[in-house]
């Protein structure tokens, strides 16, 4: 049974820090939506682009705040340490599972300048070295559409880093917005390791 906490601040290497998401990242956002509409509503799919963006995704940070200050969810902004503390992204634990033996679904979007340094990567390794941290053994899941080619390749390098692997070579139906899309889904075993390396 996974204990709940409240999500962390979490340090990733000199130069980027994990933050937990808070209603006053909005400006950022959709700075980042107008920069990256595709990237974003491919992260958000529930995103309706025909109504206002900034109520949802208003709505949506402050769903995050409130979940993960009760540790029913864990959500990060990941920003780069610099005098304009850049806003890179973000990574996220959530609960809509598609697999019923998996105890967290995985979701990661990095702005576009940022992309291809492997942030996303770092980010994840950071967040499952957490986890294991606190001695749970959990099975994480990552679903990818298959036309998200660059999605993929990360999920594809995180189970290689991680000993993950692909459900199956089927597609799975995952439900959005009263549509289901079918999705490939991957699964990551952590061992649950405490702190100081046991199980």
């Amino acid at each position: 049974m996974m204990i709940t906490r409240a999500t962390p601040s979490l340090r990733l290497g000199g130069d980027f820090i994990l933050r937990p998401v808070h209603r006053r990242l909005l400006k950022s956002v959709l700075e980042a939506y107008q920069e990256d509409p595709d990237g974003v509503k491919t992260a958000l799919p529930w995103l309706k682009i025909d109504e206002d963006i900034s109520m949802q995704m208003s709505d949506f940070l402050f769903e995050l705040e409130i979940h993960s200050n009760s540790g029913r969810i864990h959500f990060w902004s990941i920003h780069e340490k610099t005098a304009e503390d850049c806003f890179v992204g973000m990574v996220g634990l959530g609960d809509e599972l598609v697999l019923n033996e998996t105890d967290w679904n995985l979701g990661y979007w990095v702005v576009p300048r940022y992309r291809r340094k492997g942030i996303a990567i770092r980010a994840v390794n950071e967040v499952f070295a957490w986890l294991e941290s606190k001695g749970e053994e959990l099975l994480i899941e990552i679903t990818v559409h298959p036309h998200n080619e660059a999605g993929l390749c990360t999920s594809n390098a995180i189970c290689k880093e991680w000993g993950g692997m692909p459900v199956s070579q089927e597609l799975h139906p995952v439900d959005i917005e009263n549509r289901t899309v079918m999705h490939h889904v991957h699964i990551i075993p952590l061992s649950g390791r405490g702190e100081d390396g046991t199980e």
